[in-house]
């Protein structure tokens, strides 16, 4: 066998490695950025319904659902983050596509929760509280499905 041939097999090898590692590991990092950035939204959430309280807009408890959504994101997008750790090891194989699909599912309610939180002011509660239903289901199905075992 031509040496220049498996050295260059080699090199792609660690190439693809390189790639796959990248891959996951970015979107890890991404998941940590906006965990940061989640703190920052709870903090101005919790001024936020101070200020509601204080104006006499409503008590604590009519604004808890901020709180409770926002911290929801947060527990989501913890539970995320670490599922790319977990999917860089599974195989290749029909239950690692299921696996990315869930978690693909999981990132769009994220997503989706995340901009209500934003713009909670516009927002429907109904409509949050109903947002908030889905990523946590989304979320405890992929627990259950996949990290239970």
């Amino acid at each position: 066998e031509n040496p220049n041939i498996a050295h260059e097999s080699e090199h792609a090898q660690a190439r693809e490695a390189l790639k796959k590692y990248l891959h996951y590991f970015e979107r890890w990092e991404n998941h940590a950025r906006s965990m940061k950035l989640e703190a920052v939204t709870l903090e101005k959430i919790k001024n936020r319904i101070q200020e509601k309280v204080m104006s006499s807009c409503g008590t604590w408890i009519d604004w808890q659902y901020l709180f409770d959504a926002a911290s929801l994101l947060a527990k989501c997008r913890y539970t995320l983050q670490y599922t790319y750790p977990y999917a860089y090891y599974i195989d290749p194989s029909p239950t690692k596509q299921l696996f990315e699909y869930q978690q693909a599912q999981l990132e769009a309610e994220i997503e989706n929760l995340s901009w209500k939180i934003e713009h909670a002011e516009t927002t429907d509660r109904g409509d949050l509280e109903n947002q908030m239903d889905i990523a946590e289901k989304r979320r405890t199905s992929l627990l259950k499905d996949f990290l239970s075992s």
